[in-house]
């Protein structure tokens, strides 16, 4: 079974619902990761996810032969906003799509932080899709992302390995994946260089192979999610060259592997 290759919506923030899809099935995508949508990051707002719209645009979705493989959405643990998760997670019920993706942040309290994911997992549960906890922030790690869900043991929060912040973190790759294997449920690539921002796949240092070996060698069979983080770089290549070369790199090699 093939691995769907998705794109995360944030690295086209120029780009209309038609475009969107047109793009994708043009580029060989299979899957959207929705994060903002034109000038609204607040997805449930944005015109085609308001409630009245959402089963047109859930046909538009199927008739393109494309999913929506997350709702990316600012819940933040450290935050506990519960009703921002709670709204993406309905809008994720209403499109199909298994995920609702939030971050940890900065915590001032554990305990806070525990009931805050428990809370958020309950949201999605009653939604009938998951919550999966990126690598970002202070849990940048697999071990920080681990610890958290071992000690909430909430049955649907996730794991999202974003490739790109555990290796600059300094930890090894194989630990990484050791850590969040057992919950792995989403995965962000992208490269870059150091002091030089974001790259086009192959032109930086992240290992973005051997990682996306260790995930599928061990069993991964979910969605591998480029996100080009346009929206917050404008200075970056534009969705039009990155898109294609991303999914053109990804494709050769799993056809090799």
């Amino acid at each position: 079974m093939h691995n769907q290759l998705a794109f995360s919506t944030l690295g086209c923030p120029a780009w209309n619902m038609d475009t969107i899809l047109s793009s994708a099935v043009a580029f060989g995508y299979n899957s959207i990761e929705l994060r903002g949508y034109l000038d609204e990051m607040d997805l449930p707002l944005a015109t085609p996810f308001l409630p009245e719209n959402r089963a047109e645009t859930k046909q538009r979705f199927a008739d393109s032969g494309i999913a929506v493989c997350c709702v990316s959405s600012s819940g933040v643990v450290a935050q506990g906003n519960l009703d921002h998760v709670k709204r993406h997670c309905a809008l994720a019920h209403d499109l199909g799509s298994p995920l609702v993706r939030i971050f940890g942040g900065k915590p001032e309290s554990r305990e806070l932080a525990l009931e805050n994911l428990r809370a958020f997992g309950d949201a999605a549960d009653d939604a009938g899709v998951a919550i999966v906890l990126e690598t970002h922030d202070d849990f940048s790690t697999g071990a920080t992302v681990e610890a958290l869900l071992a000690e909430a043991a909430h049955p649907t929060v996730f794991s999202l390995w974003d490739l790109h912040h555990p290796f600059r973190q300094g930890e090894a790759i194989e630990e990484t994946h050791r850590l969040l294997a057992p919950t792995l449920r989403h995965i962000h690539i992208k490269d870059g260089l150091v002091g030089q921002g974001y790259t086009l796949l192959g032109e930086g240092d992240v290992p973005v192979f051997p990682m996306l070996e260790l995930a599928l060698a061990g069993g991964y069979t979910g969605v591998i999610s480029l996100e080009w983080e346009k929206r917050w770089h404008p200075e970056i290549a534009d969705p039009e060259v990155a898109f294609p070369q991303y999914a053109r790199v990804v494709r050769e090699w799993l056809a090799r592997r």
